[in-house]
């Protein structure tokens, strides 16, 4: 276990996809979180989807350029995991995602991403 863990979050059984196409990404993301929750890296959107008939995420990180390059969009991974809550990673504050998904009411991790942040917002939506 990392030093700063939360042993309690680790027994809770959250699940969590890390969903983007940069691999760097997504392993830093998962590498914050394995030790407090189940994290998968995903690189696409079908391949969350085929995990998730056997292990269904109850959050999904989502990576703001697999929204860029793949041509998705935040309501398709919502309408994919009605059941799961949303957190877009983004290279700014000022991303041209921002404004239409904040309206929404998604928590988004800005880069660079820092170890405490990240665990700290991740427990707080999970938690809600």
């Amino acid at each position: 276990m990392q030093i700063g863990v939360d042993c309690n979050l680790a027994v809770g059984n959250r699940r969590i996809f890390v969903l983007d196409t940069d691999e760097i990404g997504r392993m830093a993301v998962q590498f914050m979180l394995h030790d407090e929750y189940e994290t998968h890296e995903i690189a696409s959107l079908q391949a969350a989807v085929a995990k998730a008939q056997d292990w269904p995420p109850d959050l999904i990180i989502l990576g703001e350029a697999l929204l860029d390059d793949g041509g998705l969009t935040v309501e398709m991974v919502s309408e994919q995991f009605p059941k799961a809550r949303l957190m877009l990673v983004v290279g700014e504050a000022r991303s041209a995602l921002s404004q239409p998904v904040i309206r929404k009411g998604f928590v988004f991790l800005h880069k660079p991403l820092r170890l405490e942040d990240v665990r700290a917002k991740v427990a707080a939506v999970l938690q809600n």
